[in-house]
């Protein structure tokens, strides 16, 4: 029994096909892993095609001997999933399951273009379909396994969340059956190829060294109303959503990918909140990590969860590099985000306990959110009145929101706006390509933490903004915008 796992994700960690194929080898199963980062990326702009016919054909030829194939997507890889499903339908009679937050929401659409879709956690659910299908038995009530049968839609239950984090392997980087879509050439992955994809990731080049990246645990504590979090505590309702895996099974992770690739100088820890963590375990994990893994590294913290006392243990055992999403300064885009408890007050009490260490840490980096339903001018303009109160040095992520169905805001933005476009606005919608208005333009040129803040609070003035927000000089931003993207785009050319 062989099963072939896909990613079109930007970048080869895929954390969720990697540990579905530790888990499915732990029990005896063959798989191999093929890696498609979508050629669009983090771009401005994206079309439907996003693979040419040649890489498409090579992949449907590298499945050709396999039993299973799964594909991992969120919403805004859809097309990328279809157009590889289409091919390999075209060329084969292999089950295609689809799994990931996308096809999680929206199960019945994906059953459009797949034979069967996983809905929450795939590693249990795609070994019991594995095993059915090696023994010939009937799959069709597999728990979180949705399918066809007879014209008909199945939507089996679900299994309850798997609590042991560590009953789950860490993930597969064996790399005995890995193949990776690298300068638009298909190529069995081997220690070399998988050096030169992992050195030239944009946070590779950053940091210069190496980047491993990794999960410590599984959701969130937060409930964020455009976040992906938001649909899966749902889909969970009265379940421990927020669950970790032990510090010793993530420090011998660490330890053996430090041993088997020696070009790994940096650790990157992607929990979407690793500050939530209990003090006493953050502490464990910090000493463990200091006397066997010893190298730099970047986590998340969320404005409720970064406290001195874990920066302290974290930046003695190497924390470089932090990131905390404040998302708005206004009190009321907040509350649309239903985070009216991490008010300004609290985050600045967060950003003046990350500042204690800042000679200690290399960056320090706070998100936004832009382009948010409902957001009037002053609340963008609340936003960078705010950020012309952080102290430096920080770097500033922007990001344009994407409504990911499932979530509290689509439904409430869907409600209001029946007639959204989301073809455009949701599947085609890229978070790198913000709206081009001044508020925006201000936001960009915070980015690097250089702009005096004596300058953006009079570029933020009222008297400023009632003539350099004017309707009538939208086409002049929208100029701006467009050649600064000619301009980045040029830049990331010649990298």
């Amino acid at each position: 029994m062989k099963i072939t796992l896909i990613s079109p994700y930007p970048d080869i960690t895929s954390f969720g096909i990697r540990t579905i194929s530790s888990y499915l080898k732990q029990h005896h199963f063959e798989t191999q892993l093929i890696f498609l980062p979508d050629p669009f990326g983090d771009s401005f702009a994206v079309c439907e095609k996003r693979y040419d016919e040649n890489t498409l054909d090579e992949v449907a030829n590298i499945c050709s001997k396999s039993d299973l194939i799964g594909v991992t997507l969120m919403t805004n890889f859809f097309d990328g999933a279809v157009q590889i499903t289409q091919n390999l339908k075209k060329h084969l009679s292999i089950p295609i399951l689809w799994g990931g937050i996308h096809p999680t929401v929206r199960p019945e659409e994906c059953l459009k273009y797949a034979d069967m879709v996983c809905v929450g956690d795939g590693e249990i659910a795609v070994l019991e379909l594995a095993q059915r299908l090696a023994e010939r038995r009937d799959y069709s009530d597999v728990p979180n396994i949705c399918l066809k049968k007879n014209g008909y839609i199945i939507k089996n239950s679900l299994k309850p969340i798997i609590q042991d984090m560590d009953s789950i392997p860490p993930p597969d980087y064996e790399l005995t059956e890995n193949y990776v879509l690298d300068n638009n050439k298909l190529t069995k992955m081997d220690y070399e190829s998988f050096k030169r994809v992992i050195c030239n990731t944009i946070i590779s080049k950053a940091v210069r060294a190496g980047v491993y990246m990794t999960l410590t645990g599984r959701g969130c504590p937060h409930s964020c109303s455009y976040c992906c979090n938001d649909s899966l505590r749902k889909l969970y309702h009265g379940q421990r959503y927020l669950r970790w895996r032990s510090t010793e099974h993530v420090i011998n992770e660490l330890v053996a990918i430090k041993e088997k690739f020696d070009y790994i100088g940096y650790i990157w820890l992607s929990d979407d909140a690793f500050f939530a963590r209990k003090a006493e375990d953050i502490k464990e994990f910090c000493e463990a990590y200091k006397k066997k893994v010893n190298l730099p590294f970047h986590c998340l913290g969320s404005p409720l969860t970064v406290t001195g006392e874990k920066l302290e243990y974290l930046v003695d055992a190497g924390l470089d590099s932090i990131q905390m999403g404040i998302e708005a300064g206004s009190r009321h885009i907040q509350e649309v985000f239903n985070r009216k408890h991490m008010n300004n007050e609290r985050v600045m009490n967060a950003i003046q306990a990350i500042m204690k260490y800042k000679d200690r840490i290399s960056t320090i980096g706070y998100d936004f959110i832009m382009d948010v339903p409902y957001e009037t001018d002053a609340d963008r303009i609340e936003t960078l009145r705010f950020i012309s109160t952080i102290p430096k040095p920080y770097m500033i992520g922007i990001f344009s929101l994407v409504l990911y169905p499932g979530t509290s805001l689509y439904d409430r933005v869907k409600a209001d706006n029946p007639s959204l476009d989301e073809e455009r606005d949701i599947y085609r919608k890229m978070y790198g390509k913000v709206e081009e208005n001044y508020p925006n333009l201000l936001l960009m040129l915070c980015k690097n933490g250089k702009l005096p803040h004596l300058l953006l609070k009079i570029l933020i003035s009222k008297y400023v903004v009632a003539v350099l927000n004017h309707p009538a000089l939208r086409p002049v931003y929208k100029l701006i915008f467009h050649h600064a993207r000619k301009v980045l785009r040029f830049i990331k050319g010649k990298k």
